[in-house]
């Protein structure tokens, strides 16, 4: 591990038990075997247990803050323990160098029946700092917490926003070179929030190395240079928040793991397959050859950024001449490949067109999507003048996009219903 290394985790593993007397078991199994000067084999599962962790390999470095993003039971809390010496590794090496600092849980440390100045001596000596240390960092403890009155009330008499203000100033007064932050900051409100932000930076150009765990991607992406996605224990990707954010809300709402990380080489020439067509209705005379999608430089892909352009580009075939069709085609936002009823169409097109007969190709191009993280299709229907006929509908799909700035977790929402007016070329 270099010098400017102060955290290195190698092939870390970690399991647990599903049954509590089964744990409590193989705990007194395991004291005993290393009583008795026997090898314990933590390396492998036995009955009822399961990985929590399963082959985490990162560093951070000195003054970095790094970000942990995953869903719910991803491991993130229990990767925070492990680091804080809590859990052992059951498998791999895990390296610290530098004091720790924790806010693995809001009032981690309280004692409840004590006085919050109580518990300033409490949980700032459980972080390492001397009853001398405390006492020249009282008074500036008390103005960061801002908790007035309340500092010599029971801290069970305390909101939670009230805990996190305390054990948030504790720890960053006990001179940490590691603090580890899970998701404590969404409990406080959005002023205490930019304070304590304000307040990482600072301490991070002192060199002070931060991880942060937070479901708030706008915190990840302003806070974090590096960020590791984990889910179900296993660790997906590192890399930047631009780059993984999508992916982990991807996870969140539809189970997918796409990597948007598309190049020529990986671009798609055969375009959209038809996932649904509308059969015994209308008089499907036009016929559909090859839907195609381009991007950026004319490139054929099915994956997107939000910000970049997209045109579509179908060729057709018609037995006759059209001096007066209506093209309609919407996006669709896909949640449910099975029903529409649950799919939304943020934007479409609605345009007069005439359709010479033979081949044609039809392009519809967008400047610029503006949507939202998520997978999504297309619906293509050309109808008579009366707009009640239909020569032709049909769906096509599916294609990714994936926006640059987090969403919220809104995949697929926050752009309103709206028809736009492309300049649609019909060339023979």
């Amino acid at each position: 591990m270099d010098q400017n290394t102060v955290i290195k985790v190698e092939n870390l593993h970690k399991k647990f038990c599903r049954s509590l007397k089964r744990s409590m078991f193989y705990g007194s199994v395991d004291v005993a075997r290393n009583m008795l000067g026997m090898k314990v084999d933590t390396g492998h599962l036995r009955k009822k247990e399961f990985w929590a962790l399963k082959d985490i390999n990162f560093e951070v470095k000195k003054g970095e803050t790094f970000g942990l993003i995953g869903a719910n039971g991803s491991g993130k809390t229990t990767l925070l323990r492990m680091i804080n010496g809590i859990f052992p590794p059951d498998r791999g090496r895990l390296m610290i160098k530098g004091r720790i600092g924790a806010l693995i849980a809001v009032g981690a440390g309280f004692h409840p029946h004590m006085t919050g100045r109580e518990n300033i001596y409490l949980n700032g000596a459980i972080l390492g700092m001397t009853q001398a240390e405390i006492r020249k960092n009282m008074d500036s403890i008390i103005d960061f917490a801002e908790i007035g009155d309340f500092l010599d009330a029971p801290v069970s008499t305390y909101s939670s926003g009230m805990y996190v203000r305390l054990g948030f100033a504790i720890a960053i007064h006990s001179r940490p070179d590691i603090v580890l932050v899970d998701e404590i900051l969404a409990v406080g409100d959005s002023k205490f929030q930019r304070k304590c932000l304000d307040k990482i930076r600072a301490m991070r150009q002192n060199g002070t190395t931060f991880i942060l765990v937070s479901h708030n991607m706008q915190n990840i992406e302003a806070m974090c240079p590096k960020t590791i996605l984990m889910d179900h224990g296993k660790q997906i990707a590192i890399g930047s928040p631009k780059d993984l954010v999508p992916i982990y809300e991807l996870i969140l709402t539809t189970g997918k793991k796409i990597d948007f990380a598309v190049t020529e080489k990986q671009s798609s020439p055969k375009g959209l397959n038809l996932v649904k067509q509308f059969e015994g209705f209308g008089t499907n005379d036009i016929k559909v050859n090859r839907f195609i999608l381009r991007g950026k430089d004319e490139i054929i892909k099915k994956n997107f950024t939000s910000e970049e352009p997209l045109t579509i580009e179908v060729e057709i075939n018609s037995p006759m001449k059209v001096d007066i069709a209506y093209l309609w085609s919407t996006i669709i936002y896909v949640k449910n490949k099975i029903s529409d009823e649950e799919n939304i169409e943020p934007v479409g097109i609605r345009k007069k067109i005439s359709i010479d007969k033979g081949k044609s190709i039809i392009k519809i191009p967008y400047k610029n999507l503006g949507l939202n993280t998520g997978e999504y299709k297309i619906t293509f229907d050309i109808f008579d003048e009366t707009f009640s006929n239909p020569f032709y509908q049909g769906h096509f799909g599916y294609f990714f996009v994936k926006k640059d700035i987090p969403t919220m977790l809104r995949v697929g929402l926050g752009t309103p219903l709206c028809w736009l007016d492309p300049k649609v070329e019909v060339k023979k």
